[in-house]
């Protein structure tokens, strides 16, 4: 058997444990990933148990980078957000004796917090309109089609049959969870046939001037943007004719061709 003054030493070394003295340091509360708007400001926080504790902040940005950013143990992160974003940060807690413990990461995003802005083009084939949505930030999109007839699918692209050849007004609602935002454009459908003309357009793509080639009387040429807006017209009388095309913006256009009384329609790109 120990005697008695060794055991009482002995005692002594395990209270001394007990109370944390010889411990390494415990977390109790880890930080917690934040979702924050560009403007704001935002912290994170660490608990732990231990004796003369100090706290070091680490930041590991969305390439691996590994950096200090804090000797608290709060972080606060204000000025400058956005550099943050896509950032994970822990803490790493010592204690006087130099032990220590690491926390688990905390994941920080920066989000702009803005409404949607919405936005559309169209295009038509042969029997319908087909709409696209170019909205920015849109999180759920509400088509009204000005006929009465709605779609609240969260489509970006849809199309739609219109029995009537008069104008019309179509609304796209864009919604997130910061607002909401809508646009209106009116149109009026082209009936545009299946014609038994034939007609050669080349290049395509075009740069400077794009040539049509026909066998029949070529009696109008129109070409209208990607939004459905009329950015030249051209009358002829001619089965071949050339169009400049230099000073059109480079992008998709739709080339509606007149020929003895029907239409047709073709697409080209301006580089």
């Amino acid at each position: 058997m120990l005697p008695m003054k060794k055991l009482l030493l002995f005692g002594s070394f395990l209270s001394l444990i007990s109370t944390g003295i010889f411990a390494q340091p415990v977390i109790t509360q880890n930080p917690q990933n934040a979702v924050i708007c560009i403007d704001s400001c935002t912290n994170f926080s660490v608990s732990a148990v231990g004796d003369g504790l100090a706290y070091e902040w680490v930041r590991q940005d969305s390439v691996g980078n590994i950096s200090a950013v804090g000797s608290m143990q709060t972080l606060e992160l204000c000025d400058s957000i956005l550099q943050y974003n896509g950032s994970s940060f822990y803490c790493v807690v010592i204690d006087q004796n130099g032990d220590s413990a690491v926390s688990s990461m905390a994941s920080l995003t920066v989000d702009s917090c803005l409404a949607p802005i919405a936005d559309f083009y169209w295009d038509w084939s042969v029997n319908e309109i087909c709409f696209t949505s170019t909205s920015l930030r849109a999180e759920t999109l509400f088509w009204l089609f000005g006929d009465g007839v709605t779609n609240s699918n969260n489509l970006s692209t849809l199309c739609h049959s219109y029995s009537v050849d008069e104008l019309y007004f179509v609304k796209l609602i864009a919604y997130n969870a910061f607002g909401q935002d809508e646009i209106e454009k009116g149109f009026r459908p082209l009936s545009v046939n299946e014609v038994a003309h034939s007609f050669t357009l080349y290049p395509n793509p075009v740069k400077d001037n794009l040539s049509i080639r026909s066998n029949s009387i070529i009696e109008s040429v129109k070409i209208y943007n990607v939004q459905g807006a009329l950015v030249r017209s051209l009358i002829s009388s001619s089965m071949a004719i050339n169009l400049a095309m230099d000073e059109l913006d480079s992008g998709i256009y739709n080339l509606v061709i007149s020929s003895e009384g029907e239409l047709a329609q073709h697409r080209i790109v301006k580089q």
